[in-house]
C-alpha cells in the first residue's frame, strides 16, 4: 500500500512539473505571437503612411513642375516663401496659381513630424498646420528628410557636361527648369526605420 501511495505521489509531482512547463511554453509562444504581430502591424502601418504622403508629394507637385523650388533654413533667400518654419531641414516650395504656396517640411520638434501648411502670401502665416503622420495606427515620427531640385538628366543618374550643357544620357535635358526630389525616413520606434522618397521632373528635349 506504502509504496503504490508513493508512487502515485511520485507520478502526481512530474505531472504537475509537465503541466507548468507546457503552461509557460504555451504562455511564451502566446506572447511571442502577440508580440511579432504587433511588430507586424506596426510595420505596415509605417509602410502605409510612408507610401501615402510619397503619393501625396507626388500629387501637389507633379501638376506644378517647373515651379518647384526649396528653401534652405541655413541660408533663407531675402525674400523667402515659406521660412521661418519650426524646421532645420530644406523646404520642399509648391506654387498655386492663386498666388498662394504649399510647403511641406519636417517638423523638427520632438517628435519630428512630416508637415505641410499653406502660406497665402509672404506675410502671411503658414496655416493650416497638417501633420501627415496623424491618422496612423501606430505613433510614427520622422527621423530623417531632404528636398531637392533636380533636372530631367540627374533623374535619370546622369551628369551635365560641356558648352552648351548635355545631359550623359541621351534624350535627357539638362537646360528644363528642375523638379524636385523628396526623400524622407520614418520610424514606428519598434521595427527598423523605412526611408521612402518622390522624384517628379517634368521631361523636356
Amino acid at each position: 500500500m506504502m509504496r503504490q501511495r508513493g508512487s502515485s505521489l511520485l507520478e502526481v509531482l512530474v505531472a504537475a512539473a509537465i503541466g507548468v512547463v507546457v503552461a509557460i511554453a504555451v504562455g511564451n509562444f502566446f506572447l511571442t505571437t502577440l508580440r511579432l504581430g504587433k511588430d507586424m502591424d506596426a510595420q505596415a502601418a509605417l509602410q502605409r503612411q510612408g507610401t501615402a504622403i510619397a503619393e501625396e508629394i507626388g500629387r501637389r507637385a507633379r501638376p506644378v513642375v517647373g515651379s518647384l523650388m526649396v528653401e534652405d533654413p541655413a541660408n533663407p533667400p531675402e525674400t523667402p516663401a515659406c521660412l521661418p518654419l519650426a524646421t532645420n531641414d530644406m523646404v520642399l516650395i509648391i506654387p498655386d496659381p492663386s498666388g498662394s504656396v504649399t510647403c511641406l517640411y519636417r517638423d523638427t520638434g520632438a517628435p519630428p513630424q512630416v508637415v505641410r501648411c499653406t502660406r497665402p502670401t509672404p506675410d502671411a502665416d503658414c496655416a493650416p498646420v497638417a501633420n501627415l503622420l496623424s491618422g496612423s495606427l501606430v505613433p510614427l515620427s520622422a527621423t530623417a528628410w531632404s528636398a531637392s531640385l533636380v533636372t530631367p538628366c540627374g533623374a535619370a543618374d546622369g551628369a551635365c557636361e560641356g558648352d552648351p550643357l548635355v545631359c550623359s544620357v541621351a534624350g535627357q535635358s539638362c537646360a528644363a527648369v528642375p523638379g524636385a526630389s523628396v526623400v524622407f525616413t520614418l520610424s514606428d520606434g519598434i521595427n527598423r526605420p523605412e526611408t521612402f522618397g518622390v522624384t517628379i521632373v517634368a521631361s523636356r528635349h
